[in-house]
């Protein structure tokens, strides 16, 4: 999926927003409830939602990076940044699944009740709420990683913010504080 303008301007810088923004925010509340069950019992269907909007933020961005891609010029890194930005949507979807995932079969297990056997059991057991956690904290933080790593390779390319190594006595022009008494 290609879109290349919104509103009359590049879509890519409007659209990567919503994930560099929702997916850390789900992902930080995702963390906060694997260790907060009853909160994740409570509020579980509305972290579904935010991290679906995440990962939708996520397909969004992607594509309308590739319209952009085609457009722009190219620069170096712009490659690895489009790669980076594949890997972030896909772990950003794969995050999404694993919320719903958690979130529906404690739900599940938990309408069983007490006399579930099998998977059930094992899913309103403290075991089960461990392996949640951990499923949880580890999608929320390649989620979460990915975005940050491909939104700065981004920030990057667009605002060229690589430092350049200035050669020893040369300034950029700011006279304050440098040490020298011209008389001033």
């Amino acid at each position: 999926m290609e879109l290349e303008t919104l509103f009359g301007l590049p879509a890519h810088p409007l659209m990567v927003h919503l994930p560099v923004v929702i997916i850390p925010l789900a992902g930080l509340i995702a963390v906060v409830f694997a260790f907060r069950t009853q909160w994740l019992d409570r509020f579980g269907w509305a972290l579904v939602a935010l991290s679906g909007l995440g990962a939708l933020g996520g397909i969004l961005a992607a594509g309308s990076g590739e319209g952009l891609e085609d457009l722009g010029e190219r620069k170096p890194g712009l490659h690895d940044h489009a790669e980076m930005g594949e890997v972030a949507r896909t772990l950003g979807i794969v995050f999404f699944l694993i919320v719903l995932g958690v979130v529906l079969v404690r739900h599940l297990a938990r309408r069983r009740g007490e006399g579930a056997t099998g998977v059930w059991a094992f899913a309103g057991s403290k075991a089960g709420a461990i392996v949640a956690a951990v499923a949880l904290v580890l999608s929320a933080g390649a989620a979460t990683y990915t975005v940050s790593v491909a939104g700065h390779q981004g920030a990057k390319l667009k605002w060229g913010t690589e430092t350049k190594e200035r050669p020893a006595g040369e300034h950029d022009g700011d006279d304050e504080g440098d040490g020298d008494d011209d008389g001033d």
